[in-house]
Order: structure tokens, then sequence, then C-alpha cells
């Protein structure tokens, strides 16, 4: 009887604070604290528009680096897209990896580079005749790029027209390693997924603002060129672990909401369950590969990593113990019989929302949730079973 409360409460109280006393804390602590830092970009435009007088000399040089397989029907709007960016072209370099495709990505690319629109761009494209994967070609070009500042960006993703100058500004501050754009869509999408990113960008805003937002979204981010480091060729979530590296050289990896990635593809049911799914895999491999991160000497930082992402793939377990625990605690006394009911209830709403698709907002978030979850173990068990170690295509 002890032991079973004893597992309830702390399988209880893991799953509370970490879908939602973490967030609370975070946003207690970035708006009171009096040891809070200063905000490392400003609100006022002014700045943005000062840094775009500057002499380009004063600018850092950025690369962007753009992986690419079989993108033939966005590579030449995202071409398009950076011709309009904010930036002297003599200090931004394009590097286009053409990751063995098999479509007619290359070719639309050569089409759209031909267009008057993009003849201030400095673009390389490298046609890759095998499909190495995604970090196989990062770590075989970024070493040999010669630029202050590499930036990582999806095809698919639309960038604001002032990213770059915003990016440079960040930099000016030595103590930046790394800068994240917010992730935004195009179309109105699924609604449970914004919502999603929606809670994911308070919680990057309030880490941003304490120490350092654990992990970028692989639409945009910036890191400067010494701080990368090649990574063991079987990882899975590098837009997580390349600024997880950046912290651990005592950099802040910084989030700034005025910095915009657009997703402009929709996604479907399929895309979405296996990107989930590599997702999570990739959440149990950094915990496992990261854990110097929960070193004290990172200070706050080491607190957020365990609260939000060390933690994150053992939830199923807690989920699993809260529910048998309270189910033991129910045959003993029929008064604790409502906190075994009520998970069932939950996971009965979980199962409807699944067959039936309402529009009801709380169930949305709620079938989000748990069903995260449960792809987390998909995930997991991949993972474990060595599923991920081919070419991410």
């Amino acid at each position: 009887m002890t032991l079973c409360i004893l597992i309830f409460i702390f399988s209880g109280g893991m799953i509370i604070y970490h879908h939602f006393g973490y967030p609370f804390l975070l946003a207690f602590a970035s708006k009171y604290s009096s040891i809070k830092p200063k905000p490392q970009y400003s609100e006022d435009r002014l700045d943005k528009q000062k840094l775009s007088h500057l002499p380009s000399d004063a600018l850092p040089h950025i690369a962007l680096v753009i992986p690419v397989y079989n993108e033939g029907n966005a590579i030449a709007e995202k071409l398009f897209n950076l011709a309009f960016l904010e930036y002297p072209a003599e200090k931004l370099t394009i590097h286009v990896i053409f990751d063995g495709c098999n479509d007619n990505s290359y070719e639309c690319a050569q089409t759209a580079l031909n267009n008057p629109l993009c003849r201030s761009l400095q673009v390389t494209l490298y046609h890759e005749s095998k499909n190495r994967g995604k970090l196989a070609q990062l770590n075989r070009l970024i070493p040999n790029i010669k630029a202050d500042i590499i930036g990582l960006s999806d095809v698919t993703a639309l960038l604001s027209i002032d990213a770059l100058l915003l990016s440079a500004q960040h930099f000016s501050n030595k103590e930046i390693g790394a800068v994240c754009a917010t992730y935004r869509f195009l179309s109105d999408g699924r609604a449970q997924e914004t919502s999603y990113w929606q809670y994911q960008t308070q919680i990057k805003m309030h880490e941003s603002a304490l120490g350092s937002t654990l992990g970028a979204h692989g639409a945009f981010y910036l890191l400067r060129h010494s701080t990368f480091h090649t990574l063991p060729s079987d990882s899975i979530n590098d837009d997580f672990l390349l600024p997880c590296e950046v912290i651990k050289q005592d950099y802040r990896v910084i989030y700034d909401p005025n910095m915009v990635a657009v997703e402009a593809e929709p996604t479907d049911l399929a895309q979405d369950f296996k990107r989930r799914v590599r997702i999570s895999a990739g959440n149990l491999q950094q915990s496992l590969r990261l854990t110097s991160l929960l070193h004290p000497k990172h200070g706050i930082t080491a607190m957020m990593f365990l609260s939000c992402k060390w933690v994150r793939p053992f939830m199923p377990l807690f989920f699993a113990l809260a529910l048998i625990s309270s189910f033991f605690l129910s045959l003993h006394s029929v008064w604790l019989a409502p906190l075994f009911l009520g998970q069932i209830s939950l996971y009965f709403l979980v199962l409807a929302q699944q067959l039936l698709k309402s529009n009801n907002t709380i169930l949305i978030k709620l079938h989000y949730l748990v069903s995260g979850h449960g792809i987390s173990v998909i995930g997991a068990f991949k993972y474990l079973t060595g599923a991920y170690k081919g070419p991410w295509r």
C-alpha cells in the first residue's frame, strides 16, 4: 500500500511537473528573477535598421547550408526567398547539397538561379550521386566552408526578410554561440501541431531569457563556425545535438521570436507520424548521450535540460506507473478508485478523439499530448533495435 502510494505520487508528480510545473516555473522566473540577464536582442526594430546601414566589413560572413533530397517542387521558391533577404551579397554564401536526389531538384535549382532575381546570390550546388544522409553531408562540408557563421535551413522553410541581420546583431555578443528562429506555418495546418509549437515557443523564449534554449528547429538556426563539431554518423536529432554542443563549449544558445522560419509545405498524417517517431527515437538518444549537460557547472541550463528534455523519453514509463499503482490503490480502497478511473476516462477521451476527430480544442490538445508519448514508445523501441542506422531521407 505504502509503496503504491509513493510510486503514484512520484510518477504523477513527474507528469504534472514536466507538462505544467516546469513551464510555469520558467514563466515566473523569467518575469520576476532578479538575476535575469538582459535580452540579447532589442524589440526596437530601429536597431535592425541601423545594422542594415553598417558597412559590410562590420558584418559577419554567413554561409547558409541547405541539404536537399527530392525537393524539386520547392527548391526554386527557396532560392527566390533567399534572394530577397536583407544582407550584403558579398557577405552571404549559399551551399545547396543534393543528397542523391532521384528527381529534378538539381535541374530546378539551376533554372531558378538563371532567373534575374537570383543573380546577386553566391550559390554553390553540390550534386552528390549517392544518398549519404543529411548528417554525413553536413559533417563533410561544413568544416571546409570559410565563414564566420553557419546557417542551417530546410528547403521548405521560408525565412523572414531581416532574419540574417537580426542574427548578426546577436552574434556581435561574444557570449552567443547559436541563434534559433521561431517556427510557424504558412497554412493553418493541423490544429494540434500548431498548438504544440505555440507551447514550445513560449518555453524556448523563457529558456533563452534565463540561460540557453535547448535545441533548435531544423527549419532555420545559425551557429558560430568555430563551435561546429562533427557528430557521430548515427545521430538522429542533429538540430538538437548541434546547439547542445555549443552550450557544452560555454556559449549561450538563444531564441529570437523576431526571426521567423515559415513552413510552406503542409504535412500529411503519414509524414507527421514518421517524423514524430524519428524525433522520439532521437529524444532517447540525446538523453543518453548528453548527460554531461546535467553537470551543475551549466547552472540553470542543466536544470532546464533535466526538466524538459532529459526526462521526456521516460514520460511513458511514468504514465504506466501512475496507472498501475492507482489500480492497486483502488483495489485497496474504494475512496482511491477515482485516481484510477480518472486516468481510464482520460485515455478513453483520447481514443474517442482518435476515432471521431472532433473539433474540441481541449480534446485536440489532449490527444496530441498523450499520443505523442505513445509514439515515443515506438521511437524508443526503434532506436534500441537499431532502426535508424541508415541515412535520413
